[in-house]
């Protein structure tokens, strides 16, 4: 018994439809899963976790159009690092998603790190607050 092509061709739209809505589904729930609960920056190939980080450095609360953010200063954490002349460089910033940025240091010495691993950048447009970071280079 062989169905009638009125019915054929949406049954077969329906399958198709459902069978790419649950790997669209699987695929971002197995991208959210790595990313929940990965509290490590990578910041010029050394790679530090976020908590640490915030009882190292003193937290600082700036202004932006959004309201106040708190967080610690990007230009003391990068000091702090391996990198020999922070201010010789601009700074890649990578999210979790393939998201860049990259800022001069006199922009990283207005940004903030939160601890929800967020830059802010109070005087430059909402595009370079990079979120879930997962890295930070010095170009």
């Amino acid at each position: 018994m062989s169905l009638p092509k009125e019915k054929l061709f949406p049954l077969l739209a329906m399958f198709v439809l459902i069978l790419s809505s649950s790997a669209s589904l699987y695929a971002h729930a197995n991208s959210s899963n790595q990313q929940i609960g990965t509290t490590s920056i990578i910041i010029n190939d050394t790679t530090y976790d976020i908590n640490t980080l915030f009882t190292e450095f003193p937290l600082i609360t700036i202004e932006t159009d959004d309201g106040n953010k708190t967080g610690i200063s990007l230009s003391e954490l990068l000091i702090s690092t391996s990198i020999t002349c922070p201010s010789c460089h601009h700074y890649t910033i990578q999210a979790g998603d393939n998201y860049q940025q990259t800022v001069s240091w006199s922009d990283i010495q207005q940004g903030i790190l939160t601890k929800e691993k967020r830059t802010y950048f109070p005087h430059l447009a909402h595009a370079y607050w990079v979120r879930d970071i997962i890295e930070i280079e010095a170009v």
